[in-house]
C-alpha cells in the first residue's frame, strides 16, 4: 500500500512540475508576442499586404494594452500609422502617429518621440 501512495505521490509531484514549467513557458511566449506580431505585420507591411499587416499591428496592440505595455502599444499604433500611410489615408495615419507619439512622450521614449515626429511632418 505504500508502494502506491509514493508512486501516486511522485506522479503528482512530476505533474506539477509539468505545469509549472507550462505556465512559466506560456507567460514568457506571452511577453514575447506583440514584437512577435509587429515584426510579421512589418513583413507583410513591406510585401504590400495592408489588412494582414494592419491585422497584425492591431493584435499586438491588444495584448500590449492588457500588459500595460506601454513601448508597444506605441509601437502597433506607429505601425498602424504607416499601414494608413501606405494607403494614401492621411487622416487616419495622422490619428495614428499622434496616438503613437504621445505614448512615447508620456513615457519619455526620445527614439520613438523622433520617428513619430518625422512621420507627422512627412504628411
Amino acid at each position: 500500500m505504500e508502494m502506491i501512495f509514493l508512486i501516486s505521490g511522485a506522479l503528482f509531484l512530476a505533474y506539477a512540475g509539468m505545469l509549472m514549467l507550462y505556465y512559466n513557458i506560456y507567460s514568457k511566449e506571452k511577453k514575447n508576442r506583440p514584437p512577435k506580431l509587429i515584426s510579421k505585420g512589418v513583413i507583410s507591411l513591406r510585401r504590400g499586404v495592408y489588412e494582414k499587416a494592419y491585422a497584425y499591428f492591431k493584435i499586438a496592440y491588444e495584448y500590449s494594452e492588457k500588459n500595460n505595455d506601454y513601448h508597444n502599444m506605441a509601437e502597433a499604433l506607429y505601425h498602424i500609422g504607416l499601414v494608413y500611410r501606405e494607403q494614401d489615408d492621411v487622416e487616419s495615419a495622422q490619428y495614428f502617429f499622434e496616438e503613437s507619439f504621445k505614448i512615447f512622450h508620456e513615457n519619455e521614449e526620445e527614439e520613438g518621440v523622433v520617428k513619430t515626429q518625422k512621420s507627422l511632418n512627412y504628411l
